[in-house]
């Protein structure tokens, strides 16, 4: 999710170069924006990216300018929001796009579709949960998941540097899971991680960290925030590199 609130937008623009892209006809997403020019920073040269949770695809689109080389995968599975996606990159031969969710097991899931996309996901939204708008017109659908692991990723990882983007709304730890030997050909993994309990069942931030360290993986940068309720921390981009 990419919730902003004006003071943050402000934020972005005066000490980045997005202004500077926008006048020059580069319509890009604020936070997408902020997160891929810190990542280019940090990372310099990517040669593949595996997008989950790509929503109006606003990260790849960003992303496929500043490494414009780089082979994607991109996947969202709702499907009033991946029309979008498929129709920006159909011209795009290095972007792969799919209409699926990804996790741990294979088959079909429920997916709580609410009408502001970006906060949508297999599990519920928290009753704890002060910081999304209420009444926000929900509905439960079926989609098609499976797991990393089911693709042949790791042929293109290992081409060169890899990174894994993942915001799939308190679903990461899952992703992960069915992912473990995808794992192994990944460099990099970005992902946004939760700081109040904002989804039913949604693994703490400990328990996600504790993951990656097991895997191989330790905390590098933090490449954004997401502000809520009361200009509240609730979610931070995080990225992570292999050790």
């Amino acid at each position: 999710m990419k919730y902003s609130t004006v003071l943050k937008q402000i934020f972005i623009v005066a000490k980045s170069n997005w202004f500077f892209y926008f006048i020059r006809g580069k319509v890009f997403s604020f936070s997408s924006f902020e997160i891929v020019s810190n990542l280019k920073r940090t990372v310099p040269v990517l040669d593949y990216i595996i997008d989950v949770g790509a929503n109006s695809g606003q990260f790849s689109k960003v992303a496929s300018y500043h490494f414009p080389k780089a082979k994607m995968d991109v996947f969202e599975p709702l499907p009033n929001l991946f029309p979008r996606i498929k129709k920006m990159f159909d011209n795009n031969p290095n972007i792969n796009t799919h209409n699926i969710a990804l996790g741990n097991e294979l088959g079909t899931i429920k997916f709580n579709q609410n009408e502001f996309g970006h906060i949508s996901s297999i599990l519920e939204i928290s009753d704890e949960n002060i910081h999304y708008p209420k009444g926000n017109g929900l509905d439960q659908i079926d989609v098609q998941i499976k797991t990393l692991d089911s693709f042949s990723f790791s042929q293109k990882a290992n081409k060169g540097i890899a990174l894994l983007k993942l915001d799939v709304q308190g679903y990461e730890l899952e992703v992960l899971k069915g992912g473990e030997n995808t794992l192994q050909h990944i460099d990099y993994i970005l992902l946004e991680a939760n700081l109040e309990q904002l989804y039913v069942n949604q693994p703490s931030f400990t328990e996600v960290n504790s993951y990656l360290n097991s895997k191989g993986f330790e905390l590098s940068d933090m490449l954004d925030f997401n502000l809520g309720s009361k200009n509240k921390y609730i979610e931070i981009d995080l990225l992570y590199k292999r050790v």
